[in-house]
């Protein structure tokens, strides 16, 4: 179930960082573009935050390697399989 639920986060936030890629390349519809625009950003900011928060956790557990990118594109999807040590 674990494991489910964090391919199932990883998958929506890829959905969500394509769907906000498209958005700043205006290819999303008029109705749908700053909506998505406006999530990706505060998804983005609140992955930022988070990374702030577990950076030395991780550390410790990965050999110092921090994993900034993976937390800013998945967030707890990356660093809570390596804090659990799945």
């Amino acid at each position: 179930m674990f494991k489910l639920m964090i391919t199932l986060t990883k998958a929506l936030l890829l959905a969500l960082w394509a769907a906000s890629i498209l958005s700043l390349l205006s290819i999303l519809p008029e109705p749908y573009d700053q909506p998505v625009l406006m999530l990706g950003a505060v998804i983005l900011l609140l992955h930022f935050f988070e990374f702030l928060l577990v950076r030395s956790k991780v550390a410790k557990r990965t050999g110092g390697k921090t994993g900034f990118i993976e937390t800013m594109a998945f967030g707890f999807g990356y660093w809570l399989p390596v804090l659990r040590g799945k």
